[in-house]
């Protein structure tokens, strides 16, 4: 029997000062700048069918690198020792942005998911017209704004989300150049820790590509201005992987 791939649930959580902007940031009629907030920091516990399999993260820090000062998101998932046993996971994605224009800069991403290997890199540049995405060797033109799809998750969170408005943005993943659009389809209180929250729930899914197709993945997030993911839920072929948070800080030890 196939064996389902554990987490490619890091690229799942895959689609900062705390403000939807920052100086320097162009305004952009009819959208608001990506929600990054430097020093946050989410952790998420991961079940497979209701059975504990594993943890992830999503952090934001700034870091100074050859391309320059950059703002980077990292999402890390890794199976348990139980889960490991049969099929051991140890995702990383990172996600460098502009701290000027909070545009997509540099994309790496790791991959090993039992047997299966995978790495992947990026560069990004943009213009006014459109830019450019340069992988291994390859080099592809894509529309003003694309992303990588662990920025786009955060330029979603930045937006003013309302229940039956959709979301719509232009994402760059393993050579394909796409249009994802993000459904908000309700508003709904969940029990987090010890409190209820309000959230809304957003659903992803493909537009245009030879991977389109319906959204699989739910994520709720906080109904405020953080617009924090605290649950996310993905069917895969067999059953459904479960990501729920369970600590979170935002740079002041909150």
């Amino acid at each position: 029997m196939r064996k389902p791939r554990v987490i490619g649930m890091a690229a799942m959580m895959g689609i900062l000062v705390v403000s939807h902007a920052s100086a320097g940031v162009p305004e952009c009629k009819g959208e608001y700048a990506p929600l990054l907030i430097v020093g946050e920091r989410l952790e998420f516990e991961i079940t497979y069918g209701g059975i504990p399999a594993g943890n992830a993260s999503l952090e934001v820090t700034g870091e100074k690198t050859a391309r320059g000062e950059v703002l980077r998101i990292t999402s890390r998932a890794q199976s348990n020792d139980v889960i490991s046993v049969f099929f051991r996971v140890d995702d990383r994605i990172i996600s460098d942005v502009d701290p000027s224009t909070l545009e997509s800069m540099y994309f790496e991403k790791r991959l090993r998911e039992g047997p299966f290997e995978k790495d992947e890199w990026a560069t990004y540049e943009s213009g006014e017209s459109g830019g450019v995405v340069r992988t291994k060797g390859r080099e592809y033109t894509v529309n003003p704004g694309t992303r990588d799809i662990l920025s786009a998750l955060y330029y979603v969170r930045g937006q003013d989300l309302r229940v039956g408005e959709d979301v719509t943005v232009n994402t760059f993943d393993g050579g394909k150049n796409y249009a994802a659009r993000v459904k908000v389809l309700r508003s709904e209180r969940l029990s987090v820790g010890d409190s209820d929250v309000d959230c809304l729930v957003i659903e992803p899914e493909i537009l245009e590509g030879p991977f389109a197709k319906k959204g699989n993945l739910r994520i709720w997030v906080t109904d405020d201005d953080l617009k924090v993911p605290v649950l996310m839920k993905s069917k895969v072929a067999i059953g459904s992987f479960v990501a729920k948070l369970v600590r979170s800080s935002h740079g002041e030890g909150v």
